[in-house]
């Protein structure tokens, strides 16, 4: 009982320094936005949020990481099963109906700008990316450890350099809406912002993704599997609890 307690009272400090941090993180986008790019970053809670979901997702307690991934999984496949859906009844309305709905066409496009984007920042794993790894490969492991440190900290200082920008005219974007999907809530076009909101998503997971990565590759070699060291470490923990 005290060892579950300990857990417990671990997991809850740790949600709350992640959520801590990712509101520093939020301040810390918005002074570099004015200070070192003479522009006004426009503060938004969905940022925050979006960070802190990223920094539970491979930071957070192990359990609620599986949780998160399996949460992920569950979504891009129900944006799939949507995408399938949405195109039948688009065959149907047009070749049965002979009046085609003109916001299938939106909405199909619609839900494969997330699952391509959604997919990418929580779904494909590392291995699961298409890599060039010939050269990589034929040099001795010291080289690798350098390639791999040298890839995956300019891959975080390029997304990282150009995030403010990008969310600036995603920002922007709330001003133009979609042309036909509209809210089934209140019957209102949807902002393209919220649409293109999932780049976002993106580009703060991505960014994440290889400073955990980076930081693996120093404590293990560039050879480190994540999933496999995560699947090692909740084993760990089911034995250390029996």
């Amino acid at each position: 009982m005290p060892d579950t307690v300990k857990a417990l009272a671990r997991g809850v400090a740790m949600i709350a320094v992640s959520l801590l941090t990712a509101v520093f993180l939020a301040y810390l986008i918005q002074q570099y936005s004015i200070r070192i790019l003479d522009e006004r970053f426009k503060w938004s809670n969905e940022i925050v949020v979006i960070i802190w979901v990223c920094l539970l997702f491979f930071w957070g307690p192990l359990l609620l990481r599986k949780w998160l991934a399996r949460g992920a999984e569950f979504i891009a496949a129900m944006l799939l099963a949507a995408v399938f859906l949405v195109f039948l009844l688009q065959i149907f309305s047009r070749y049965v109906l002979q009046m085609p709905f003109g916001w299938t066409l939106e909405l199909c496009l619609i839900l494969w700008v997330w699952i391509v984007f959604f997919g990418c920042a929580f779904v494909v794993r590392q291995r699961d990316q298409v890599t060039f790894d010939v050269l990589y490969l034929a040099v001795p492991k010291p080289v690798r450890w350098v390639f791999a440190i040298i890839a995956s900290v300019s891959i975080v200082l390029a997304f990282a350099w150009a995030f403010v920008p990008t969310w600036d005219y995603i920002d922007w974007m709330k001003m133009r809406k979609t042309a036909t999907v509209r809210n089934p809530l209140d019957n209102a076009k949807i902002p393209l912002r919220s649409i293109f909101m999932v780049f976002t998503i993106f580009m703060l997971a991505v960014i994440f993704r290889f400073i955990h990565r980076t930081i693996e590759i120093v404590r293990s070699g560039p050879e480190v599997d994540l999933v496999e060291q995560d699947t090692a470490e909740m084993l760990k923990e089911q034995e250390a609890q029996s």
